[in-house]
C-alpha cells in the first residue's frame, strides 16, 4: 500500500493550486492582456471614426461645413476655375483618400472663400437615416412625410427637398409645380445637396 502521507501531501499540493479558481491555463476575465485591450478599443473608435464619416447632415460633409471657409490647403480639395459667357465661376472637387472624387463645394455666390452648397456624388456615404444616392422615392417619402417636390423649368431637374437636403431624381418635369403621382417610387436619387438649415 502506498504511503498515506505521500498521497496527502499530493491532495494538499493540487488544492493549493487551484483555490484561487485557476487551472491549468484559465485566465480571469481582469487577466486580459494589456496589448489586447488597447487593440480592442483601437478597432472600436476606428469604426465610430468611419460611421461619423459617413454621415451626410442638413449641414456637413465630412470635414466640410456650410457657412465654414474653404481650407485652400486641404489636400481632400481641387479647385476648378470655370469661364463662363458672363465671368469666371469657382468650385472646389472634393476627393477621398486615394483621390477619387466624391462630391463639389460650390461657394457663396458673392464670395467664393465660404462653402455655400456641398454636393455629394459617391455612393458610399448616407444620411442618418440611410439614404444615400442610388436610394428611391419611396424611400425618401418614407423618411422625409414633409417632402416638397418640384421641377425645373429651364433644365426640366427634378428635387425633392427636406430641410438643409436637397435630392436630384433620375425624373424630368419642365414646370415648377408638378404632379408627384408621375414619379415612380423606384425613381432613383442621383445627387444629394447640403445647403445648410441656416444660410
Amino acid at each position: 500500500m502506498k504511503n498515506p502521507v505521500f498521497l496527502i501531501f499530493i491532495i494538499t499540493a493540487i488544492l493549493s493550486s487551484c483555490k484561487d479558481g485557476r487551472t491549468g491555463n484559465q485566465l480571469k476575465k481582469t487577466d486580459t492582456p494589456e496589448k489586447e485591450i488597447k487593440s480592442i478599443n483601437e478597432k472600436n473608435n476606428l469604426k465610430s471614426d468611419n460611421n461619423k464619416q459617413l454621415l451626410i447632415t442638413e449641414n456637413s460633409f465630412l470635414r466640410f461645413t456650410i457657412g465654414d471657409s474653404v481650407n485652400l490647403e486641404s489636400k481632400n480639395l481641387n479647385k476648378i476655375v470655370q469661364q463662363t459667357g458672363g465671368g469666371s465661376f469657382t468650385s472646389y472637387s472634393i476627393l477621398d483618400e486615394n483621390g477619387k472624387e466624391i462630391g463639389t463645394i460650390l461657394p457663396k455666390f458673392n464670395d467664393d472663400k465660404i462653402i455655400g452648397t456641398i454636393e455629394v456624388t459617391s455612393k458610399e456615404y448616407k444620411t442618418k437615416e440611410g439614404i444615400a444616392i442610388g436610394s428611391t422615392y419611396q424611400d425618401l417619402k418614407r423618411h422625409f412625410p414633409n417632402l416638397k417636390t418640384h421641377g425645373s423649368e429651364i433644365e426640366s431637374r427634378t428635387t425633392s427637398n427636406a430641410g438643409g437636403l436637397s435630392f436630384l431624381l433620375d425624373a424630368y418635369f419642365n414646370a415648377y409645380q408638378i404632379d408627384e403621382s408621375k414619379i415612380k417610387p423606384s425613381t432613383e436619387i442621383k445627387k444629394i445637396s447640403i445647403k445648410g438649415t441656416v444660410n
